[in-house]
């Protein structure tokens, strides 16, 4: 069967049978990694540099594959997604600076959210760790100002699942959602 990689549309397919909405397509043309793609994103495993790639547009609605959907692939990176390759080659001629910006700067965006999510973590679970530590060998105070910012998990049935629910996003396979406690 193989892995497949998800490329999520920044505006909805139409159904050519059905006309139902279809917000994403599965690929094989990419590493098989399981990963979500959407445009803007370097495509890991690309089998070209610069080009189109044609995929098959499943509709789940009406379990069939009436369309195609054509991918623009720019140095790597996955510059859109067009119903028809015309449109798609045309994209490759037209790419803009502003546009790359645009990219880059969405990305340096979720690396520093994803960086603020995993320092809040990390440093919830070093401040949990190190209470345990310290509540094995030292007495201490029910308010010790060392483990206010963990308080709350501290009185709870199960800290460390209260812990993780904390800092679970509310969608995980959404990579620019921000934990729900922010």
């Amino acid at each position: 069967m193989g892995l497949f990689d998800t490329v999520i549309f920044d505006e909805p397919k139409i159904c050519r049978s059905c006309g139902a909405t279809i917000d994403s397509v599965q690929t094989k043309s990419f590493s098989p990694a399981l990963r979500e793609y959407r445009i803007g994103d370097i495509v890991n495993g690309s089998p070209m540099l610069t080009g189109v790639i044609v995929e098959d547009l499943f509709c789940s609605s009406c379990n069939s594959v009436s369309q195609e959907v054509y991918f623009s692939i720019w140095h790597t990176l996955l510059a859109g997604v067009y119903n028809t390759a015309e449109e798609a080659e045309d994209r490759l001629l037209h790419i803009d600076r502003a546009e790359l910006m645009d990219f880059i700067a969405r990305h340096q965006k979720d690396a520093e959210t994803w960086h603020v999510r995993f320092a809040r973590l990390y440093g919830d679970l070093k401040n949990w760790y190190e209470y345990q530590r310290a509540h094995k060998t030292e007495d201490i105070a029910d308010r010790d100002p060392r483990f206010l910012r963990i308080h709350e998990l501290l009185e709870a049935e199960d800290p460390l699942a209260d812990l993780i629910e904390a800092h679970r996003p509310v969608n995980p396979e959404d990579e620019s959602e921000l934990n729900p406690a922010d």
